[in-house]
């Protein structure tokens, strides 16, 4: 349904029309005691944002037609109220995707279910000297936040990580491979890992299960990337350690971890598919060789759900977020929701980071 613009000046109030275009009665305004007239415009919805299928930096809200003026000198700056928030508009239409997207999820969160903004249009005519207001009609838009992804994983694997094999095929994730995390849920470009490594015992990064090709190791004390001549790395001391790899600069660093660390012997998610039971449906360790802090489970859901992860078979230490497929969980935090289908669940216990890996 088109919505008609209406003037809105300091001591004049116009209703708007009800009709697909139909002519305004001649509103105007009288800058300066000049009578100037407005020509009728018009907005509509352009239909459902669907942020899976946007690629450009400008999505379209609204097809418009301007106002116009029986006067050249003036022109228009036009604003597009999301829920009352503005944003600047093209005269196409469109405004910027990252911030449109963004606002939507600080609204309702990052899950891709449809949500509708209240919207109106508010044009600024103005002559650099006198201005007349022109607003639309309220409309309704419907945007859809894109589906959070799992990033583009790099994986551990050697003889201190999972069963000890080195195992590279995609069938070892989560036995001989084990994934690094995302540092934050919605910035995919800075990768980390903590886990217990004994000294002595190497391993190396790979980014792709099945290809040795693309690998970081160490040579002459210093880690370096797709070299052929590199070793394992090592650690001087047993203990917790923390590695980081960020992709924008492309470094690599392995820290001694201080956080706090504690061992569970088992590692249930309770959920809504399965009457919330922290003893049931348990995670099997990835790591058989040194200390487990790394968990896996393959699980389809029949349909949305919720779950947390809890240790020890009880509730008393347990992890929760609101963020699928990619999250950070936090002690009694709240329910993950879980969209319907099939997963690889990887979790680590020490910094409470998880993926649901499609399957």
């Amino acid at each position: 349904m088109k919505k008609f613009l209406y003037i809105a000046a300091t001591a004049l109030l116009l209703a708007s029309c009800t009709e697909d275009f139909k002519d305004w009665a001649e509103p105007q305004s009288n800058p300066q005691g000049e009578v100037i007239s407005f020509g009728n415009g018009s907005v509509a919805p352009a239909g459902v944002i669907d942020f899976a299928q946007v690629t450009e930096e400008r999505v379209k809200v609204c097809d418009i037609t301007a106002p116009s003026t029986s006067d050249t000198t003036y022109f228009a700056e036009s604003t597009i109220y999301l829920n009352g928030q503005p944003f600047v508009l093209g005269t196409d239409g469109t405004v910027d995707a990252k911030e449109l997207e963004a606002y939507v999820i600080s609204l309702y969160g990052k899950a891709p279910e449809p949500r509708v903004l209240t919207a109106q249009v508010e044009w600024l005519m103005t002559n650099g000297t006198t201005s007349t207001r022109i607003k639309s009609d309220p409309f309704e838009i419907t945007v859809i936040p894109a589906p959070v992804a799992v990033p583009d994983l790099w994986y551990l694997v050697g003889s201190c990580i999972g069963d000890g094999s080195w195992g590279n095929e995609p069938a070892k994730v989560g036995t001989a491979l084990i994934p690094m995390y995302s540092q934050a849920d919605d910035d995919f470009m800075v990768l980390t890992y903590v886990g217990y490594f004994p000294a002595g015992q190497g391993f190396k990064l790979i980014h792709q299960p099945g290809n040795w090709e693309e690998q970081w190791g160490m040579k002459d004390g210093e880690f370096v990337k797709n070299d052929g001549g590199s070793s394992n790395i090592e650690v001087a001391a047993d203990g917790y350690y923390q590695l980081t790899y960020d992709m924008n600069t492309e470094t690599l660093t392995m820290t001694p971890y201080d956080g706090l660390v504690n061992v569970y012997n088992i590692m249930g998610m309770p959920g809504g598919y399965q009457d919330w039971d922290p003893g049931a449906t348990l995670m099997t360790p990835m790591n058989t060789v040194v200390e487990n802090h790394d968990w896996v489970k393959d699980l389809t859901f029949e349909e949305n759900s919720e779950l947390k992860f809890a240790a020890n078979g009880g509730w008393d230490v347990n992890w929760g977020s609101n963020t699928f497929p990619v999250g950070s969980g936090v002690a009694n935090g709240a329910n993950i929701p879980v969209d319907a289908g099939s997963y690889k669940i990887v979790f680590n216990d020490i910094l409470g980071k998880y993926y649901f890996i499609a399957q």
